[in-house]
């Protein structure tokens, strides 16, 4: 990797302005069932897309805002397994580089090779935050990955997911009880799994009600 820290008189993403890279993706190692690194891109300089989703990942928020202005499209760029910028930063939960992303034209319900939106990646890791500025931009509460785990079924999989679990309740399109591929509702999974499950009662039937006119 170049090194992005130096005080060269050009800037990396300047050189990018200027030099013809190829429009490509790489494997950035992310895996939906494990708690694994991000796999390190070994040369984010050879395209423009690889260049913003290396910096997302550092965190470098005025890199991001000077590659996106010189090409807007970046935000929506993908790995070769589909996560896109703005998967990353709610990932990482770096909330001012998902408002830029989101300022941008990101989509809010991008799926990856395994189904997952950005508002999935949010909640793994108990990102509130990330969580509910997605849902301000228009991420779908209730979105099926592979399986069929919707973000409230990875809430229940964090031990404590008070914040990011409340968020999601409180929506007023969520189904609480949705169920995976294995029947599981999130509050199941949250009995198993947590501290947090009282917050998932929300969600109970009981707590159903219809409202009108009484004849």
């Amino acid at each position: 990797m170049g090194d992005y820290d130096s005080d060269e008189e050009t800037s990396q993403v300047e050189k990018l302005r200027h030099a013809k890279v190829p429009r490509g993706m790489f494997v950035s190692g992310w895996d939906d069932d494990a708690d694994e690194l991000i796999e390190e891109d070994k040369n984010p300089q050879a395209s423009i897309e690889r260049m913003i989703l290396w910096a997302v990942n550092e965190n470098r928020l005025s890199e991001v805002r000077e590659i996106l202005k010189l090409d807007a499209e970046t935000a929506n760029a993908r790995d070769n397994d589909g996560y896109t910028p703005l998967h990353r930063a709610c990932y990482n939960n770096f909330i001012d580089i998902a408002k830029l992303l989101l300022q941008y034209q990101a989509n809010p319900n991008a799926r990856t090779e395994m189904g997952w939106t950005p508002l999935h990646s949010a909640c793994k890791w108990n990102n509130a935050d990330c969580a509910q500025l997605l849902l301000q931009f228009g991420a779908d509460v209730n979105a099926d990955s592979d399986g069929k785990q919707t973000p409230l079924h990875i809430t229940a999989t964090v031990s404590n997911c008070r914040n990011t679990a409340t968020v999601l309740l409180l929506d007023r399109y969520i189904k609480g009880r949705k169920e995976n591929v294995s029947e599981d509702t999130a509050a199941v999974i949250a009995r198993r799994t947590g501290m947090s499950y009282p917050i998932f009662e929300i969600s109970h039937e009981a707590y159903d009600c219809e409202t009108g006119l009484i004849d």
